[in-house]
């Protein structure tokens, strides 16, 4: 009993080796297009295939559209790229799954009869957009109240500086007045 599991499990190993040598050689002669096209034929319409062309050869990825935009990461690049799609985009359908051309150079789409539709270029913008979005305010709501109630303050300060002032130059004339008096004899 023991020597038919150790067969079985030989052909089950040498059959499995097999396919997966077989499903690696053609995910490699195809420059990673199998393994690509199941991700977005799994995702059941929730990515895209796009296909990158390069200035040198054309590549696939996934590619999520979101709020009009589509997303994809580029080959080599860490971040994801985005591309606002215009209205009226065609999208074609090939191997059952919807594909979009794009230009990795020039970054626009390039529709099924090889015209290419210029879009803005959201990779030229990204770094002024994330800065613009992450600039901190210039001044808070509370800092300006606070920088307005201490400008009260010391406004009331000087002006209750003066009036004491003032008053204390009142008082001291005053009293000048009544020492004199008193030297006189008028008052007692």
């Amino acid at each position: 009993m023991n020597e038919l599991f150790k067969e079985m499990i030989m052909i089950i190993g040498s059959y499995l080796g097999v396919v997966v040598i077989a499903f690696g050689l053609i995910n490699f002669l195809s420059a990673g297009f199998l393994i690509t096209f199941i991700r977005v034929r799994a995702s059941r319409g929730k990515l895209i295939l796009v296909k990158v062309r390069g200035m040198t050869d054309h590549y696939f990825r996934a590619g999520k559209i979101s709020e009009k935009t589509l997303t994809y990461k580029a080959r080599g690049q860490k971040e994801k790229k985005r591309i606002p799609l215009p209205v009226g985009i065609i999208f074609y359908r090939s191997l059952m799954v919807y594909c979009l051309d794009i230009d990795e150079d020039t970054n626009t789409i390039i529709t099924p009869d090889g015209a290419e539709i210029d879009t803005y270029d959201a990779e030229k913008y990204e770094q002024l957009i994330i800065r613009a979005l992450y600039t901190p305010a210039l001044m808070d709501q509370n800092e300006k109240i606070i920088l307005l109630m201490l400008g009260i303050c010391i406004l009331g300060l000087i002006i209750v500086f003066f009036f004491v002032k003032t008053v204390d130059g009142n008082v001291t004339q005053m009293m000048e007045q009544i020492k004199n008096l008193a030297s006189i004899g008028v008052v007692p």
